[in-house]
């Protein structure tokens, strides 16, 4: 005499057995209440913790999301200077998180990866600049970005702590770094105060699913708790809970085999890729400097010097097509309508391709000679600049005092110098273009009018991109 409404009972009804609404419980006597743990909850989330080295552990079913908004409102709170040290490309829950609990946010911009179009890592020399104008101001980063860019958390970590700043990495995207010799750079070991992970995006979590982890005395986890209990549902879902927590026991059980089966995929993929002529794998067909420079199968990998870039998450696959005479656009769709291959996101000049604990070899080596086939097919064109989102544009007021003014809809070519009222982002990945009380400046309009034309999906918070956008009355 509880709910869940359907009680169990999915016999003869399709969608209830396949959905395993059998398992479907809520908080009875003997499931522990994930807001208050105390029973098998808390000891799942003591094991997380174990697993990932971390001090505190929490389950977290409302996505990284929920665990960035708890994360950015607790340390915010303990400071209670105002501010928010972000880099310019985290995601738009960064943002949201800034704006909900009347953060000033002062902005980081990372650096160009030259010849790619996407971001470099942070520099601890960059955090630096900034947090000793405002020290023990929260900082917010993201390593690995969505393109597997790694920054130097533990040079950052010591610098921000120096200034008695907590530092929040925001690793959705890497909850598999660290857990094995092959996958390195995890935020955790490295000495980040608060790190949140999706456990979807490379292991084996369910949609939804992630952990916020806590180390260090800077944010105390009650603090964590409370903030928690905010952002996250009262009513959390244990077929969700039970994949956070059969993730951690697939990796104590069977990880060795796992990570050691994906390194050896991804090795498969690179030398597959290697004889790509116009089309470029960073990372993969060509090695990044701060890569290992290896001898395989007769040949000598071609190495990127550049600086920009600190780490690489191999788990990524970027596939870049600048110089040659098609899109990122078009090579997503020609890998999804001529050889069944759906990736995970085009920009402008690149396509990225996710791989995870428990893909099949199969998927990587066609990846790989599909790769091969339209590398055949593409021309290369006279170098030109390649695309980059534009500069930051000027702030003239904040994002909440933008949103409370009254709006008017115009369309992007005739708000040149209007002052936004609505946030402008690319989906995926979700990173702000345009935030609400900039300026709209030239180069901002021309950044998005080529994406637009490009085919990558802008969307704003009215919904009148890729067309219109609201500004300022």
């Amino acid at each position: 005499m509880h709910m869940p409404g359907h009680k169990r009972n999915s016999a003869g009804i399709p969608f209830l057995e396949e959905l395993g609404a059998p398992y479907d419980i809520t908080e009875i006597d003997g499931f522990d209440d994930l807001h208050n743990p105390t029973g098998v909850l808390a000891e799942a989330m003591h094991l997380a913790a174990r697993l990932w080295n971390s001090e505190e552990c929490f389950f977290l079913v409302n996505g990284s999301t929920c665990g960035i908004l708890a994360a950015v409102a607790a340390a915010s709170k303990a400071c209670g200077n105002g501010k928010l040290i972000m880099a310019r490309n985290c995601h738009k829950s960064v943002y949201n998180a800034a704006e909900l609990n009347g953060l000033s946010p002062v902005y980081i911009s990372p650096p160009a990866v030259e010849g790619f179009g996407f971001c470099g890592s942070i520099s601890a020399k960059d955090i630096e600049e900034v947090v000793r104008n405002c020290p023990g101001t929260p900082v917010v980063i993201t390593s690995p970005t969505y393109e597997g860019i790694i920054s130097n958390i533990a040079e950052i970590a010591v610098v921000c702590h120096v200034y008695g700043s907590p530092l929040i990495v925001d690793e959705a995207h890497g909850a598999h770094l660290g857990l094995s010799p092959y996958f390195g750079g995890g935020a955790i070991s490295a000495g980040a105060d608060i790190v949140v992970h999706s456990l979807h995006k490379t292991l084996t979590g369910l949609t939804q699913t992630g952990l916020l982890h806590l180390n260090g005395g800077l944010i105390c986890a009650d603090d964590i708790l409370r903030e928690l209990s905010v952002y996250e549902t009262s009513s959390p879902s244990y077929l969700l809970m039970s994949s956070i927590d059969g993730t951690r026991d697939l990796l104590e059980s069977r990880g060795g085999e796992l990570f050691k089966a994906w390194k050896k995929r991804l090795d498969r993929f690179d030398e597959a890729v290697s004889p790509l002529q116009n089309l470029k794998i960073p990372g993969h067909s060509d090695l990044f400097s701060c890569q290992k420079i290896e001898h395989s199968a007769g040949y000598l990998r071609r190495g990127i010097e550049n600086p920009s870039v600190w780490g690489f998450d191999r788990s990524k696959i970027v596939i870049s097509c600048e110089g040659t005479d098609t899109t990122g656009i078009s090579l997503m769709g020609d890998l999804r309508t001529r050889f069944g291959i759906e990736c995970e996101m085009a920009a402008c000049e690149y396509v990225v391709a996710m791989t995870g604990i428990l893909d099949s070899d199969e998927n990587i080596i066609r990846l790989a000679k599909a790769l091969r086939i339209i590398d055949g097919e593409v021309r290369k064109t006279a170098p030109r600049i390649p695309f980059t989102p534009a500069k930051i544009p000027p702030r003239r007021i904040s994002p909440s005092e933008a949103q409370a003014r009254n709006a008017k809809t115009i369309s992007i070519k005739d708000s040149r110098g209007k002052i936004s009222a609505e946030y402008v982002w690319a989906y995926p990945p979700g990173i702000p273009l345009l935030v609400p009380g900039e300026e709209i400046t030239e180069e901002m309009i021309k950044s998005l009018i080529i994406q637009r034309e490009a085919g990558v999906s802008l969307r704003s918070t009215s919904g009148g991109m890729p067309k219109t956008l609201r500004v300022l009355a």
